[in-house]
């Protein structure tokens, strides 16, 4: 009864108040009062199925919006956190190419330090190089130099003591009021004959002198010869006692190599 009722309730919600006061006018008998109420439950079953299938269908399409919004919501989480994730990815690419670009900066800027230190250190040794060059040049001059300024101090020395020799061997000393002279003797010729060729036209000796290199190390060593040939005489001939005749070097020249001798002529004015 309640559940008839209950439908009743809700065809009766459904006719409206003018139809349920027609439906109250109109009950001629039982039968047709029967029919109306079968009618009337049977309309009322086929409403309550309409609506149970309207609440079933709309508790689907809800369920289906919940799941779509649900499914919505998580994709649009995940294609943020995709997005984040592709950032933060995106930015750490940035990083290291930003980084790779400094370094190759970096090595290029080594390259062109190195390539600017390789010239510098080429221009550097080639100048050094040019440098050293001169620098050899120089010293093998000076030292070209020394040799012949030796040399030509071996021979001053040479003719000092010839002067000292020919003014120890003159009968009068040197004396006159000119300066007397030391001449080189030739070794073919007399002095009289050197001398005779000259302005100091006399001779006054003609001596052989020697010495040896070095320091002396005792009283009984010998350091040099000296010898008085006379001035008409050549004495002897031997090339090796001619100074103009000798070598540059050969003032360095003793004994050992058979130079014991240079010979000189002491001449004077007439």
């Amino acid at each position: 009864q309640f559940r008839l009722i209950s439908i009743m309730n809700i065809n009766m919600i459904a006719w409206g108040p003018q139809e349920l006061e027609g439906k109250r006018q109109r009950p001629d008998s039982d039968t047709e009062a029967a029919e109306d109420l079968k009618d009337l439950l049977y309309s009322s079953m086929h409403n309550i199925v309409s609506l149970n299938d309207l609440v079933t269908e709309l508790s689907e399409k809800i369920a289906k919006l919940t799941i779509s919004s649900a499914e919505n919501t998580a994709e649009m989480k995940l294609s943020k956190a995709e997005t984040t994730l592709s950032r933060a990815a995106r930015s750490k690419e940035i990083k290291e190419l930003k980084t790779d670009a400094a370094r190759v900066s970096e090595v290029e800027s080594l390259k062109e330090q190195i390539g600017t230190l390789n010239k510098a250190f080429s221009l550097v040794l080639e100048n050094k190089e040019v440098a050293l060059a001169g620098m050899t040049a120089q010293m093998e001059a000076m030292k070209e130099e020394q040799v012949e300024l030796d040399r030509d101090h071996a021979w001053q020395s040479l003719h000092m003591a010839a002067a000292a020799a020919c003014r120890g061997s003159t009968p009068t000393g040197g004396s006159g009021p000119n300066g007397n002279a030391v001449l080189a003797k030739e070794n073919t010729r007399s002095c009289d004959q050197v001398c005779g060729d000259t302005a100091f036209n006399l001779c006054d000796a003609d001596i052989s002198i020697s010495g040896y290199k070095g320091q002396a190390t005792s009283y009984s060593q010998r350091l040099g010869h000296y010898y008085n040939y006379g001035c008409g005489s050549p004495g002897n001939r031997s090339g090796r006692f001619d100074e103009v005749k000798a070598g540059g070097d050969g003032v360095f020249s003793d004994h050992s190599t058979g130079n014991w001798y240079y010979r000189f002529c002491c001449c004077r004015r007439a």
